[in-house]
C-alpha cells in the first residue's frame, strides 16, 4: 500500500530519534502523533497517515486554522506500546505540540492515553474501540467508533438467520479482540446459540492447524475470528488445506482491508467481515463523503477503506472543535469536543459522560472479490449469500 510523504506543507517526520525540536512558529499550529508505520498494525495504520495528511493538505490550501497553517509531525511507533509512550511523552514535553493525533489498535491507545490524560491533551481515538478504555475514569480521550463487543453481532445474527446452533470462537490474547470475543459470546448467548469454544492465541501464531482441528472436533458450523489481517489470513488458507467447511466465517480487521481479498482470491468469498464505515454515499448518505472517497481516490488510486475514513473523521471533529471555540487552547478545545455535536461522513458525533461516541457500524461480506453490506438489513446493499459453499464446490484459485 502506498502511504505518501509530503513534504510541503506538511512536516511528515518518520522517527524515533529523540532530538530537541525548534519552536513551531508563531503562524503554525503543531499536531503531532505516533501512528504504526511499522510492524503488525503498518497495513491499517498506514490509511490513517494517507487520511491525516490528505485533510491536512486541504486545510492548509484553504488557509489553515484560524489563521495559521497546520504542521504535523508523525513519528513511528513500530507497533509498540512502549515506543508509542515514549513518542507521545516527547512530542508533548520536548517538540510541544499544540494538539495530538491518536495512534492506532485499542492496546497502543489504552497505554497512551495515561500520558495524554497526565499533560490534559484532548484527543480523538480513531484507532481504538474497546469499551474498556473508556471505564477507567479518563476525560481526555475521546472515542468515536463503535465499540469492540459490537464488532460481531450482525456476523452472530446471521448466523442465527441461517439456523446456525453451534459457533466456535477465537482471536488473538490482545486487547481488543478480547472484547471483540466478549461481545461475541454475549450476542450467541442472547440469542440462543451454543458456543463449543473460546479461546485465545499468542500474538503472530501463523499456524492454526491444531484449534481449527479442536474447532472441527467441536462440530462447530461458524468460526467467529476476532483478528487482524496475518492471522485471519491463515485461518481461512488453513481452513481451506484442511478442507474444514463452516457455514460461516466471521473476521474483525482482517476482511475490511482491501488486501484480503486481493490475496486471498476465491478462497476470500463469502467471509463476514466488521467496518466502521463503508464508501458508499448512496447508501449511507452521510454529508461530505463524496469528496473524501474522490479525493482519496484521486491521490492514492483506490477506495477508502474504513480505518482511513474513521482518521478523516477524527480530523472532521478535531477541527470544527476548534473553529467553533475560536481558538486553539486545549482546555477550550477539550469543553468543546465535550459539550458539542458535529457531523461527520460517518454520521453525527456526540459523546456522553464518559467520552463514548453512539455508533454503529456494519457487516459486509466478500462477493466477487468486493466488501459488500449485508447487515443491517435496511441499509444492505446486496442479500447475504451463506451458508458458505463448501470448498470442493468452488473453483480453484
Amino acid at each position: 500500500m502506498k502511504v505518501d510523504r509530503i513534504f510541503i506543507t506538511i512536516a511528515f517526520v518518520v522517527t524515533t530519534a529523540f532530538f530537541a525540536s525548534p519552536a513551531p512558529a508563531a503562524n503554525e499550529i503543531h499536531f503531532g502523533g505516533a501512528i504504526s508505520q511499522t510492524g503488525r498494525y503498518a497495513e491499517p495504520a498506514g490509511r490513517f497517515i494517507n487520511s491525516y495528511n490528505l485533510f491536512i493538505d486541504q486545510q492548509n490550501a484553504k488557509g489553515g486554522l484560524l489563521g495559521k497553517k497546520i504542521k504535523v509531525s508523525l513519528l513511528d511507533d513500530k507497533s509498540d506500546k512502549q515506543t508509542s509512550i515514549k513518542l507521545y511523552e516527547k512530542l508533548i514535553t520536548q517538540d510541544k505540540v499544540d494538539l495530538t493525533l491518536g495512534p492506532y489498535s485499542s492496546g497502543i491507545t489504552d497505554a497512551v492515553a495515561n500520558i495524554l490524560e497526565r499533560y490534559k491533551y484532548p484527543t480523538l481515538a480513531p484507532g481504538a474501540s474497546s469499551g474498556i478504555i473508556w471505564k477507567k475514569g479518563r476525560k481526555y480521550l475521546f472515542n468515536q467508533n463503535a465499540i469492540a463487543q459490537n464488532y460481531q453481532r450482525g456476523a452472530v445474527f446471521l448466523a442465527k438467520d441461517i439456523g446456525v446452533k453451534r459457533i466456535a470462537i477465537i482471536g488473538e490474547d490482545s486487547l481488543f479482540p478480547r472484547q471483540s470475543a466478549e461481545g461475541a459470546v454475549h450476542w450467541a448467548k442472547h440469542l440462543g446459540i451454543k458456543v463449543v469454544l473460546n479461546e485465545n492465541y499468542p500474538k503472530k501464531q501463523t499456524d492454526f492447524t491444531a484449534l481449527l482441528q479442536k474447532i472441527k472436533a467441536r462440530r462447530a458450523e461458524a468460526l467467529i475470528s476476532n483478528s487482524y489481517f496475518a492471522d485471519s489470513v491463515a485461518q481461512i488458507r488453513q481452513l481451506r488445506e484442511l478442507n474444514i467447511n463452516l457455514k460461516i466465517f466471521a473476521g474483525t480487521v482482517g476482511p475490511g482491508l482491501p488486501k484480503f481479498a486481493k490475496q486471498l482470491g476465491n478462497t476470500a468469498e463469502y467471509v463476514l467481515g466488521f467496518s466502521q464505515w463503508e464508501p458508499r454515499p448512496e447508501i449511507l448518505k452521510f454529508p461530505g463523503m463524496k469528496h473524501f472517497i474522490d479525493s482519496y481516490v484521486k491521490r492514492h488510486g483506490v477506495n477508502p477503506n474504513y480505518h482511513a475514513g474513521i482518521s478523516w473523521v477524527a480530523m472532521q471533529i478535531t477541527t470544527q472543535a476548534i473553529q467553533k471555540a475560536g481558538s486553539y487552547d486545549r482546555e477550550k478545545v477539550w469543553q468543546t469536543l465535550r459539550t458539542s455535536q458535529f457531523q461527520t461522513i460517518m454520521g453525527k458525533w456526540k459523546v456522553d459522560k464518559n467520552n463514548l461516541n453512539d455508533h454503529d457500524g456494519l457487516t459486509f461480506q466478500i462477493l466477487d472479490g468486493q466488501r459488500k453490506i449485508v447487515w443491517p438489513k435496511e441499509i444492505a446493499e446486496v442479500p447475504y449469500k451463506l451458508p458458505m459453499p463448501k470448498w470442493k464446490d468452488r473453483a480453484k484459485n
